[in-house]
């Protein structure tokens, strides 16, 4: 099905809410981003990169054969990718297990053991969002490089994070230092796509690994920097919303695509009754609020509970911090239904600790809205709440973090708009945390349609070394 502008403007508007700077989230116009996008690209110049040759490095080499792999849902091959992953590992002589699910769809394994049987988990999504080769000014799966990039599909989302994942891995069996614990590598299925084989498989199949998991380190760390030495937030996700897909279903496509016209109404309105504080919003504001420019919007996070209380107060934030403080409704596009007529997947974001009951749901897509429209609401097992702040996992990757950018503001960070595997460990039992340890500007990363994903190689090789410090200082004795 071709993508319509809105739902291409959707999707990469979640992916910058992810990964990138929030000042883009805000929605800024075309001239903002390509200016700031240029400006990245003098920053990167002017960075240590001239003469480098990054295809004779390991990691580089790496990423690329991964990203040649095709492993989108529309046109590719999980299995093709386990199995490139697994071949690494077993060749350190690491042992390592494929579990394939379908003809395209797999998991992947490799497992060093340490003192304690408890692991930490280097956790990624072996797939990748599907692509129109035709919209690209570089072969997608070509993981070409024009200095200092590096193109293709995934080499942000999230086949860099897998690398660095796979290269402290092999990092530490080529050491022989001895482990003070164990160390899964874990690739999953269709994150794209819901998880339904990938990290909701492992609850459902394999509850007693998930229970047992010491620490999960995955994707969905937060980056805002004015420029590559000015580093003015670096956030570590600990908490995310609940989301939950509640799905209209009609034969008149007018009708559900009126009803999304309501919806996107009926969701500005807001009255103190839908505001709630929860804990996981007042950690974030305490660490986030005091490195804000902005004197008025300082104090406004510095007393949480007048921003749940006063609906001025509330309406002076910037739109993603007001949306850690309430539910939400997030109409998609209006899209043919399987077996025949139209659907309208309605996003339910919700407050950590809310379950979408009837009454939360009236709320939030009032039955006077939709009519008889038939209406049904899919449940995954999620988290009610985040991570605990004060897990050693956690504060040892802010520790690193700070020594190599002394300076810049680091802490853990809410995540509002977007969702990630975190939400499914974290049900298991599992503390769960979202970090990405390279120094990469939104607009590095993502043009304004979405395609011609890149990534700055010179950010890349220096996360791969911090992520790898990283892993030793968790499992081992070193510092």
């Amino acid at each position: 099905m071709q993508r319509t502008w809105m739902d291409r403007h959707r999707r990469q508007a979640a992916r910058i809410a992810l990964y990138g700077s929030l000042l883009l989230v805000g929605g800024l116009a075309w001239g903002l981003v390509t200016a700031l996008g240029r400006t990245a690209q003098v920053q990167s110049q002017e960075g240590d990169w001239y003469g480098k040759d990054f295809a004779a490095m390991p990691e580089v080499r790496l990423l690329q054969e991964y990203v040649r792999i095709d492993t989108s849902e529309t046109t590719g091959d999980e299995v093709a990718g386990a199995r490139f992953l697994a071949a690494q590992l077993e060749a350190a002589g690491i042992p390592a297990r494929v579990e394939v699910l379908d003809k395209k769809h797999a998991n992947v394994y490799g497992f060093l053991r340490g003192e304690d049987p408890h692991p930490l988990v280097l956790h990624h999504h072996i797939d990748v969002q599907p692509v129109d080769p035709s919209e690209w000014t570089h072969p997608p799966f070509a993981a070409q490089i024009d200095p200092p990039w590096i193109y293709g599909r995934g080499v942000f989302d999230m086949k860099s994070i897998a690398i660095a994942q796979l290269m402290a891995v092999l990092d530490l069996k080529k050491s022989g230092v001895p482990l003070k614990r164990s160390v899964l590598f874990l690739g999953t299925s269709g994150e794209e796509r819901g998880s339904h084989l990938g990290a909701l498989w492992l609850l459902r199949q394999h509850p007693e690994m998930v229970r047992n998991f010491w620490a999960v380190l995955t994707e969905g760390g937060v980056l805002e920097a004015r420029a590559r030495d000015d580093i003015k937030w670096w956030g570590v996700e600990f908490a995310q919303k609940r989301f939950f897909d509640l799905t209209l279903c009609s034969g008149d496509r007018e009708r559900l695509e009126q009803v999304r016209a309501d919806l996107l109404e009926w969701r500005k309105f807001v009255t103190v009754e839908d505001l709630r504080l929860t804990g996981e919003a007042r950690t974030l504001f305490a660490v986030y609020g005091p490195t804000r420019d902005d004197r008025e919007l300082k104090k406004l996070l510095a007393e949480p509970e007048k921003l749940v209380t006063d609906l001025a107060a509330f309406r002076k934030l910037p739109l993603y911090l007001q949306s850690m403080l309430r539910n939400e409704p997030m109409p998609f596009p209006v899209e043919p239904a399987p077996g025949g007529g139209f659907r309208l997947v309605v996003k339910l974001h919700l407050l950590p600790g809310q379950e979408p009951s009837d009454a939360v749901i009236e709320r939030l897509v009032p039955a006077w809205l939709t009519g008889n429209l038939p209406r049904t609401v899919e449940r995954p097992p999620i988290a009610m709440h985040g991570s605990p702040v004060d897990h050693p996992a956690l504060r040892e990757t802010l520790e690193v973090m700070r020594e190599h950018y002394p300076g810049a503001a680091v802490g853990p960070y809410f995540l509002p708009w977007s969702a990630t595997d975190s939400r499914f460990f974290r049900r298991g039992g599992a503390p769960s945390y979202g970090f990405s340890p390279f120094l990469i500007m939104s607009t590095d990363t993502l043009s304004v349609d979405e395609e011609n994903e890149r990534l700055g190689l010179p950010g890349y090789v220096e996360g791969v070394a911090i992520y790898r410090e990283l892993v030793r200082r968790l499992v081992t004795d070193e510092r």
